[in-house]
């Protein structure tokens, strides 16, 4: 996943579905969902390239202008609880417990409304679940990596973990199989 920059326009994208090669600027656009996620295909296969993750930061539905008193307290609550909700996030790799030596295969699992990163049946880290937090997902897979480093060889969600993951958004799927080959070098099935 790209966060949304004029930068994305430059990155080099190559196909794995017939080897096209060339920059963002010169792939399809695909699918806007909920007004958060892009899709970028392959102009030749339409193959998914990359999901641009569009920053909250930006356009004019963030814009505090004409608002209403009832809308600026709405806007208030909401961001009040995304804050909340960061703060029970894994953000730092020194937040993290050191684990044995050897190689490293880590699930996400869910259990309630928590997700939890489990070594074995230890539980190594636990944050709220999100619905559709397959971008979630490979934040904390940075994080992880970071961590652990090679040592780490894959981040393998649960049967039970899968609905929340992927949630309604198809290319979902895609992103995460290509996510775990780039950073665990796994082939990786649904």
């Amino acid at each position: 996943m790209t966060i949304y920059s004029e930068e994305w326009m430059k990155k080099a994208y190559i196909c794995n579905g017939c080897s096209w090669s060339g920059t963002g600027a010169e792939s399809t656009r695909g699918h806007m969902y909920r007004g958060k996620f892009l899709d970028l295909n392959c102009p030749t296969c339409s193959e998914l390239l990359d999901v641009l993750m569009l920053s909250a930061k930006k356009g004019c539905a963030h814009s505090l202008e004409g608002l209403t008193e009832e809308q600026l307290k709405a806007k208030e609550d909401e961001d009040e609880q995304e804050r909340q909700y960061r703060e029970k996030c894994l953000s730092s790799a020194d937040q993290l417990p050191n684990l044995p030596d050897g190689d490293l295969t880590l699930n996400w699992d869910m259990e309630q409304d928590q997700i939890q990163i489990k070594n074995g049946e230890t539980v190594i880290w636990s944050e709220p679940a999100v619905y559709e937090g397959f971008d979630r997902f490979e934040q904390v897979a940075l994080i992880l990596k970071e961590k652990y480093g090679t040592r780490l060889k894959d981040l393998v969600p649960t049967e039970r973990s899968k609905l929340f993951l992927y949630g309604d958004y198809e290319p979902s799927l895609t992103f995460l199989i290509k996510l775990r080959k780039e950073l665990f070098g796994v082939d990786a099935e649904y």
